[in-house]
């Protein structure tokens, strides 16, 4: 009986013990998961600053050298061969720019702390992206338009809300508009009713191409003078079907039923039109030796935002969507892309050659060049 009493005795001493250790181990694993939380958030905290630190820089350098190249500017800034790398909140971190298509580039944070990682990115658009700096009218023309579906070209102006008159004085004409000289005979005022609650407003879009398709070469003028500020986005509105039953129509509405979706070549941030992005269908670049000349290239089937991005950043690859493995793909590495190394080359224009493709994006179904042409202040 003795025995017994010793073997229970000694059971339950050494099942308490494991009972004990096991809820020290159980408290220790959650407070180690409480500990990798927090890390998480402060590295998620790092990268975040680190985003808005570098996008900061990349904006205060097109302020102050308005003439830089895309290219340029990176370089300056940081690339991801020598990225910009600092200490912050008790963590570190490294964040760079890169280049997408012809003119815009993305930003890259990673915020590092303890065992935590943190990246965060986004493309942007360089600010000075078709913008006038004198006044100006437009010259569009097309590059390519063989592309079967029916679409026409609209024009949108953005102007300024500090531009005197021609742009915030309703209903009459303000002289002190630096674009009109000290007259306002024959100019017209423009009412602004458009969209917008930041720097600038958004006017109705005007139609400069009427629907058609197969247009190689052809021109068309908007002969409305734009004013010094002012930017300019080009609309590409599409007939999905082979028919084209609004065919040169020269007053239809970019709303009209007729168009089954619109593709911007610039999309406008939440609240703030001073933050400019290309849109996910368009490809913008600007000639790398004539002054005020872009080219706007449209996709206009519909694909995944993952494959658009894809090539609007690394081109057209092996034209093969599939996973990428290995160090040598960085960032795609275990990832799907079609595997290209980025833009390059020149076309007989002086752009990067664009081909054609019916299975993935192309930018190469409606692609135009617009021109500023510089005309008489008054």
């Amino acid at each position: 009986m003795g025995k017994f009493i010793l073997l229970f005795v000694t059971a339950t001493v050494v099942g308490g013990s494991v009972l004990l250790l096991q809820s020290d181990i159980d408290r220790l694993q959650a407070d180690d998961r409480q500990v990798l939380r927090q890390e998480e958030a402060l590295a998620r905290e790092i990268a975040r600053s680190a985003y808005n630190r570098i996008v900061s820089m990349a904006r205060k350098l097109e302020v102050e050298q308005p003439d830089l190249s895309r290219d340029e500017l990176i370089s300056l800034v940081g690339d991801q061969d020598n990225p910009l790398t600092g200490h912050l909140k008790g963590g570190t971190y490294k964040a760079w720019l890169y280049p997408v298509g012809g003119a815009s580039y993305g930003a890259v944070a990673i915020g590092y702390y303890g065992r935590a990682t943190h990246r965060v990115g986004a493309h942007r658009l360089m600010r000075n992206t078709l913008e006038v700096t004198q006044p100006s009218q437009v010259k569009v023309t097309f590059l390519e338009s063989m592309a079967g579906y029916c679409s026409a070209i609209y024009i949108q102006r953005f102007v300024p809300r500090n531009n005197n008159g021609m742009g915030n004085n309703l209903g009459g004409c303000d002289p002190s508009n630096p674009a009109l000289g000290s007259s306002c005979e024959n100019q017209q005022d423009i009412e602004l009713r458009g969209n917008g609650n930041g720097k600038y407003i958004a006017l109705k879009p005007e139609l400069v191409f009427a629907p058609g398709n197969n247009r190689d070469g052809a021109e068309a003028l908007y002969t409305t003078v734009l004013n010094p500020g002012e930017r300019v986005n080009f609309i590409l509105a599409v007939d999905a079907d082979f028919y084209c039953e609004r065919r040169g129509d020269p007053n239809i509405d970019i709303n009209d039923p007729f168009y089954e979706y619109t593709r911007p070549a610039l999309l406008e941030s939440v609240g703030n039109f001073n933050e400019m992005q290309e849109g996910r269908y368009a490809m913008i670049q600007p000639h790398p030796t004539r002054p005020n000349v872009w080219r706007i290239a449209f996709e206009d089937l519909i694909f995944s935002k993952k494959k658009l991005d894809d090539v609007k950043r690394w081109g057209y690859g092996d034209r093969q969507w599939r996973r990428r493995w290995g160090a040598q793909w960085g960032e795609r590495n275990g990832k799907y892309s079609y595997g290209g190394w980025g833009w390059s080359g020149q076309d007989h224009y002086g752009y990067y050659p664009l081909r054609d493709f019916g299975h993935m994006p192309d930018f190469s179904d409606q692609v135009i060049e617009i021109e500023f042409i510089p005309v008489p202040a008054s």
